[in-house]
Order: structure tokens, then sequence, then C-alpha cells
């Protein structure tokens, strides 16, 4: 049996009852409740019994058949010894779909090989720290704004004649404002993919082994920075038909048929990533952006502080650094018309240092 707990305490019958009703018509209740599924119970019937705001537990185990999270809770998975509790729909039509607002799923290890792993069509939810291994979307955001999707393994995995089609990691489609932070996306067609989708941040992401790295189209104002993205059969970061505005930034694309690839996309902002031994580190088409920080950065050159505006590291350029400064003599010209002004001669990773954050105070590394 599906057991629910919550932190009120019993009450004693009285003239208490009627304000103590009152007070939770205008407050709602003071804590939520937990709700704890054990094996052979079903996720789906303690989402049915909960009340937004409660906290469903869900022990380690198999769990079959698909989830629709359609109240405002928190689906949490727990090892209780049998490692991470496992999702396992097996429906063309997805595993989890999160059709309610404010809602979050944590820790669980959802396989399908036939169609999607966690489908969101609502807004302000947090997908965390979970296992994903789907064909179709590992996670899949359509018209949903404000989503946190962080620290999770996301593989695109088929069987049959599943496998024809094509897979995404990461998906997000006229899908606004959201972070995408901390996630590792592999063996997809397009590891991440921001589609029609505006002022997101991909920060931070592993994306390796995929067809294309981190994918953009028509896209405006994302900011795409400190990602990892290599092995790509076609580019390591794409960003096609109308994308503006982006801002990429501390970047490394390394081993990718393509490292940068732009076509139809001008007014980018792309400083400081680092472009290494990719067959061809970048190509632009139809485009015009700028290949250099939008304002002059403090950084060390020759034991000595500088000031200067930054381009990009490029494995390929031989040009030479006479005056010490840290960066090429002469621009890297890498496509008709195309250059980086500001040529670093260290990747970028060497040369300004990562910052971390202790306790409100900013450390330097």
């Amino acid at each position: 049996m599906i057991k629910q707990f919550s932190n009120f305490s019993q009450r004693s019958p009285g003239i208490i009852i009627l304000p103590v009703l009152v007070l939770l018509l205008l407050y709602g209740p003071a804590h939520a409740a937990t709700i704890t599924v054990q094996p052979g119970e079903r996720i789906q019937e303690a989402i049915d019994l909960a009340h937004n705001g409660d906290i469903i537990e869900v022990m380690s185990g198999t769990y079959r058949g698909t989830l629709d999270i359609r109240k405002e809770v928190s689906l949490i998975g727990i090892d209780s010894g049998g490692g991470m509790p496992v999702i396992d729909a097996g429906s063309i039509f997805g595993s989890v779909f999160m059709t309610a607002n404010n809602s979050q799923i944590s820790g669980f290890r959802i396989l399908n090989p036939n169609g999607d792993g966690i489908d969101v069509v609502s807004s302000h939810n947090k997908i965390t720290n979970n296992i994903i291994e789907a064909c179709g979307a590992a996670i899949y955001l359509m018209v949903s704004d404000g989503n946190t999707i962080s620290n999770n393994n996301a593989t695109a995995r088929c069987q049959g004649v599943m496998a024809l089609l094509s897979s995404d990691g990461i998906m997000l489609a006229h899908s606004h404002e959201n972070l995408i932070e901390g996630n590792t996306a592999s063996g997809a067609s397009m590891g991440i993919y921001l589609y029609f989708s505006h002022n997101n941040t991909v920060l931070n992401n592993i994306a390796h082994r995929n067809d294309h790295g981190i994918a953009i189209k028509g896209s405006r104002n994302n900011t795409i920075q400190e990602n990892c993205i290599y092995r790509s059969k076609e580019e390591g970061i794409g960003l096609l038909n109308g994308c503006s505005g982006n801002t990429l930034t501390k970047n490394n694309a390394t081993n990718n048929s393509i490292g940068i690839y732009i076509r139809d996309s001008s007014h980018n902002i792309i400083y400081l990533n680092d472009f290494i031994d990719n067959r061809k580190n970048a190509l632009s088409s139809s485009s015009n952006n700028r290949w250099h920080s939008p304002g002059q950065i403090d950084y060390p050159c020759a034991n000595k502080s500088c000031t200067g505006f930054l381009g990009n590291y490029w494995s390929d350029y031989k040009g030479n650094d006479l005056d010490e400064n840290g960066l090429g003599d002469v621009s890297h010209a890498f496509d008709y018309n195309c250059q980086d002004d500001y040529p670093l001669m260290i990747p970028s990773c060497d040369l300004i240092k990562p910052k971390m954050i202790h306790k409100g105070i900013v450390i330097e590394q």
C-alpha cells in the first residue's frame, strides 16, 4: 500500500477547529506531505493521490508504464539499496510527461528504446540527476519556459527499426529562458538542440559522440558557455537559419568534423572558445559575426598584466606573437571574408583562469 505521511500533528476537537480551518484556507497547508512508493506499487497512483506541493519518494525497483506528472509535486528517486529506481515504459508515446508547472523529477533511471524519455509541456520545473536512455528525445521541452535541466545523463538508445529515426539528447522547441546545466548528451543526432528557442542558458555540459554536438536553429539571445563538445560526426557547434544575438564563450570543441559551423546567422558574439584538432576548425557562410570579446579584458601575458580584446584559440593558427601580448600578430582567416582579429596563442582555459565561488567569495584558481 502506498503510504502517505504528513507533518501535521493531530489536534483535539474543540473551539480551535474553526480558526485552524480559516488559516488553512488563507495560507494553505504548512508542510507538504510525503508519499512513499515501494516496488510492486504504481507511481501514477501516488501522483493521483498527491496534492500540490507534496513529495513522492520512490524506492529502488523497476516500475513499468508511462507517467503523467499533472500536479505540482516532487518525484524523487531514492536508492534504498538496489540502485536508482527504474522507470521502464517501452511506449512509442514516451515515458514521463510533465504537464504541470512547478514540478520536479530527480534521481531516476528512465529507459525507453521505443520513444522519448521525458516530455515537458509546462514551465518552471526541475529535471535533475537522472540517467535517461531513450529513442526519440531523452529530454524534450515543447513550449516550456523557465525550466532547470541539470546534471542528467541523456543517451540516445534505440531498438530495431526505431534506430533508423532521428534522436536527440536534450531538445528545446519554442521554449525560452531555460537553464541547461551540467548535463551529458551522447549517441544522438543532436546532442543539445535549440529550435526557435530564445534567452536560454546552456552551461557546462558535455556533448560527445553525436552527429551534431550543440545545434542552434532560428534561435536568439542564448548563452552557450563552458561546454565541452567532442567527436561529433558533423559540427561541434552549429548556428543555422537566422540565429542572432547569441553569445558563445569558453567552450571547447575538439576532434569534431567541424569545430563550429555557421550558416545564415549574424550578429552573434564568439570569443574565448578553444577549437582544437577538428578536421576543419570553422566554417561560415552568409554570416557576419563578432569573433572577439565585446569589450576589453584584463589578462596575464609574459609575466605582466595586459588589457585588450580577446578572440578564440585555433589549433591551426600559424602566426607569431612577437610583441608577447598573448595574441597572434596577424588575424586568423578561416573562411572567405571571415576572420578572428585577436587569435589566442594558448587555449583560453590556460589564459583566463576559472573562478570558484565559495560562500559568496570569488576565489581565483
